[in-house]
């Protein structure tokens, strides 16, 4: 969805804005992310042991590389003209609802929950973010994520 201008935004409340590619969730970039982060739990990195030990006998994804995929994802499908920049501002509820094991694809789904004007003429835009998982019905991440929006 291509937005004009920011304040465009205030008239699109409760709508859909788009769904994204279907992302591979490799082991590469499990093992980049951990890297990234200084975040090895074995059940991310050591192949061997959650073949034996994790349900599924796969690695699965940190919680956190799911939801940094949110801001690239969504550049996919929404997009605002006439901005000069976008900041992420935080969040306001976000669930891991459930694990993505090496090699499952992902992808984001987004609508406008709340829009308003906030200082120096921008605006506070908050998105229902689903991160779905091919053949899941379970998705893996749901966040509403806020963003700051300015002319």
């Amino acid at each position: 969805m291509i937005f004009a201008h920011p304040h465009d935004l205030l008239n699109h409340i409760g709508e859909d804005v788009g769904v994204s590619s279907w992302v591979k969730i490799d082991q590469q970039k499990i093992n980049q992310f951990a890297d990234a982060t200084g975040d090895h739990q074995w059940i991310h990195v050591d192949i061997d042991r959650a073949s034996s030990e994790v349900p599924g006998g796969k690695t699965i994804a940190h919680g956190f590389l799911l939801l940094s995929l949110f801001p690239g994802l969504s550049d996919e499908f929404f997009t605002v003209e006439n901005s000069s920049y976008t900041l992420n501002y935080g969040l306001e509820k976000l669930r891991f609802t459930s694990m993505v094991p090496v090699d499952s694809r992902v992808r984001l789904r987004q609508s406008i929950a709340r829009a308003e004007m906030s200082k120096q003429d921008g605006v506070r835009v908050v998105l229902d973010g689903i991160l779905e998982v091919e053949n899941s019905e379970r998705p893996a991440v749901v966040a509403e994520t806020i963003r700051l929006i300015y002319p």
